[in-house]
């Protein structure tokens, strides 16, 4: 059974609560404006010809702020391959990070409001903030002075949302899509001589969220919104040596090292967003 070791910090665990306490603390700020727009209220005075609608259906740009929480899971192996198949795998580390950060987000899109109270929508995010990570396991098997930095940088993403209307206007939703993540990662030790090797990949996919918007009049409307993402996973396949050796007869080897990284992400957002031709529609009353 593999070890997994969860390290994280006071400063983590501090942003994290903060992050939770003020998506729970959005989300009811919107949701009880969603419940007041759907109280009965006493009937306007007779001068008052007509009562505002909201229209959802336009094109909006967005920007934002938002934190993230991401696990790293880091394994290595190295691998003594001998000649007629004779192999000896040796466990070097494996490891459960987490990490927290922020990070600011623009946004575009465009959605469309159907069979009176359902919006579907498409829209791509840009990502950007660096969150930075160490490890340094020191001497492990034959590998001296092991250290892995790593650093994950900005993110796209398309998706796609679908939701209903709460109230005219509040609007929860479910989303899902596709991402790509930039990592850089170096891995440097000393085996036969130092050796650095540089690890960095664009990663690609999938998330899924859920969250509420409000509109806040004049275009203008608040989102709020909880993801989580899972990234594909990294594997290396790295050869350190090769040669002959000679003890009772002679043979050929091989050296190698496995490398495996998995990165998931928890991640809540708000996003002020401004939609283009969107205006509250007078329509008269019954």
């Amino acid at each position: 059974m593999r070890r997994r070791v969860l390290r994280t910090t006071k400063q983590d665990l501090q942003m994290l609560k903060t992050l939770l306490v003020g998506g729970v603390a959005a989300l009811m700020c919107m949701t009880s404006h969603a419940v007041a727009d759907g109280m009965p209220k006493r009937a306007p005075a007779a001068s008052v010809a007509c009562c505002e609608t909201y229209n959802w259906t336009g094109a909006y740009i967005g920007v934002g702020v938002g934190g993230a929480f991401t696990t790293h899971e880091h394994s290595a192996r190295q691998i003594d391959e001998y000649e007629y198949g004779y192999s000896e795998v040796s466990r070097l580390w494996g490891l459960h990070d987490g990490r927290s950060h922020a990070f600011g987000t623009v946004t575009l899109g465009y959605d469309h409001q159907f069979g009176g109270r359902w919006v579907a929508g498409v829209f791509a995010d840009y990502d950007f903030g660096n969150r930075n990570g160490h490890f340094s396991p020191g001497n492990v098997g034959d590998l001296y002075d092991v250290h892995l930095s790593q650093k994950d940088g900005h993110a796209w993403s398309l998706g796609g949302r679908l939701g209903v209307l709460a109230s005219p206007s509040t609007l929860l939703f479910l989303s899902a899509g596709w991402t790509q993540v930039s990592t850089e990662a170096d891995l440097s030790f000393w085996y036969d001589g130092d050796r650095r090797i540089k690890l960095d990949k664009e990663r690609d996919g999938w998330f899924v969220g859920a969250g509420i918007e409000t509109q806040l009049g004049r275009g203008f409307s608040l989102r709020g919104e909880y993801r989580f993402t899972r990234l594909d996973g990294d594997h290396r396949n790295l050869t350190l040596g090769e040669g002959y050796g000679c003890e009772y007869e002679c043979y050929s080897y091989r050296t190698r090292l496995e490398l495996d990284r998995d990165l998931d992400v928890h991640s809540v957002r708000a996003v002020l967003v401004y939609k283009f031709g969107r205006r509250e529609e007078p329509r008269p009353m019954k």
